[in-house]
C-alpha cells in the first residue's frame, strides 16, 4: 500500500491552555463542535480557534461527537460489558440511548470515533483488537439494530478517528501498540485499501483521535504537539483529491463472485497457487465463524446455502502468518 501523495496539510488550529483531551470532532462552516473526554462537554470553536462556550451533556467521555440538526450522538469511552451511543439535544438534555452490539471477537468495547452514514453509524474499534492482520475493524451499524451491515478490516491496533468521503472511509490510527500513526483510506466498492498518509508530528507521537470531513476537508484532532502530553489540544485540517496522486493499492487481494451470493460462491486466491494451502476463516458481521478450513487451490467453491443472509469478512492466512482478505454478501 502506497502514501497518499495528494493529502496535503494545509492549516492546523491550536488550543493552548484547555486540559480536556478533545476526542470527538464535528464542524460546520461557522463552528468547530469538540467532545471533550474527561468532562464530557461539548467545547464551541470558531474557525480561528477562539473557544465560544461549552454544553454539559450529563456524561464524563466523549469518544466520538456527530451533531445532528436537533442532537448529538457521543460514544462512551471503554467498558468490558459493551459501549454505549448516546444522544442528546443541543441543550444537552437525554434523549435516547443505544449498546453497540458484539463483533468479531466480543463486546464492542472500545470505540474509536463515530461518523454518519445515513442513517447509520460508521465506527472504529480499537478493542477488541488482534496480533495479526487485520488487527481491528470498523463496522456500520444502524442504531438499534442487531448486528452490523458491514464491516472494513484495518491496518493498526488502536484505530480511533474516522470520516467518509463518499466511497471512501478514512480512519487515522495512534501508536499505543507501536503502529504507525498514519491516516488510512479505504475503498468500499472494491474493498480495498487505497493508500494511507503520515501524520505531521516531529516525534511520531501525535495522539490523534477523531476526524471530521465537511466536504472540503479533513480535521483531524490530536492531543499532542511534541514529547509534551496535553502541551496542546490541535486540529489539524487536510486537503486531498482522492482522484488522484494516489497509486491503487498491489496488495493481493481475495474476489469472490457472486456478491450477492444466494447458494454458492467461489473463491478466487490467485496468489496461492495450485498446491499452496491457506487456511480461511469466514465471519458473520456479528463475529460468529461460518468456516475454519485449510483449502488448496487458486479457486475454491462455497456453500453458502445455510448461511445467513448478510455480510461476511473472509481472511486467509497463509505461510508466515501472511493475510488477505475480502467479502461476500449472502442473499438468499
Amino acid at each position: 500500500m502506497a502514501p497518499c501523495t495528494a493529502q496535503t496539510l494545509i492549516d492546523s488550529i491550536p488550543y493552548p491552555g484547555i486540559s480536556q483531551g478533545f476526542w470527538g470532532i464535528s464542524v460546520n462552516p461557522d463552528t468547530i463542535f469538540l467532545g471533550a473526554d474527561f468532562s464530557g462537554d461539548i467545547y464551541f470553536s470558531d474557525h480561528g480557534g477562539n473557544i465560544l462556550g461549552h454544553q454539559p451533556t450529563g456524561h464524563n467521555f466523549n469518544h466520538g461527537l456527530v451533531r445532528t440538526a436537533n442532537s448529538y450522538l457521543l460514544a462512551q469511552d471503554y467498558t468490558g460489558s459493551g459501549a454505549h451511543l448516546y444522544e442528546v439535544g443541543l441543550q444537552g438534555s437525554p434523549l435516547n440511548s443505544w449498546v453497540f452490539p458484539d463483533v468479531i471477537g466480543g463486546h464492542s468495547s472500545g470505540i474509536g470515533d463515530i461518523c454518519m452514514d445515513g442513517n447509520a453509524v460508521w465506527y472504529t474499534m480499537y478493542y477488541p483488537d488482534f496480533d495479526t492482520y487485520p488487527f481491528a475493524y470498523a463496522y456500520k451499524w444502524i442504531p438499534g439494530a442487531a448486528s452490523p451491515i458491514d464491516t472494513v478490516p484495518m491496518h493498526g491496533s488502536q484505530p480511533y478517528g474516522i470520516a467518509l468521503k463518499g466511497d471512501t472511509l478514512l480512519y487515522v490510527t495512534d501508536n499505543l501498540d507501536g503502529d504507525a500513526e498514519r491516516i488510512y483510506s479505504y475503498n468500499l466498492t472494491t474493498g480495498q485499501d487505497i493508500g494511507f498518509v503520515e501524520l505531521p508530528d516531529p516525534d511520531g507521537d501525535q495522539s490523534p483521535r477523531g476526524m471530521y470531513y465537511d466536504g472540503t476537508y479533513l480535521y483531524l484532532v490530536a492531543n499532542r504537539l511534541g514529547g509534551s502530553a496535553f502541551a496542546y489540544q490541535t486540529v489539524y485540517i487536510f486537503s486531498f483529491d482522492a482522484t488522484a496522486g494516489i497509486p491503487p493499492s498491489t496488495a493481493p487481494h481475495i474476489a469472490i463472485q457472486p456478491s450477492p451470493a444466494d447458494e454458492h460462491a467461489v473463491m478466487e486466491l490467485p496468489f496461492l497457487g495450485r498446491d499452496r494451502a491457506a487456511r480461511v476463516e469466514i465471519f458473520d458481521a456479528t463475529g460468529i465463524q461460518v468456516l475454519d478450513q485449510n483449502l488448496t487451490g487458486s479457486r475454491i467453491a462455497l456453500s453458502t446455502a445455510a448461511w445467513r443472509p448478510g455480510l461476511y469478512l473472509v481472511r486467509a492466512i497463509m505461510g508466515g502468518n501472511k493475510v488477505v482478505t475480502g467479502r461476500l454478501v449472502v442473499a438468499h
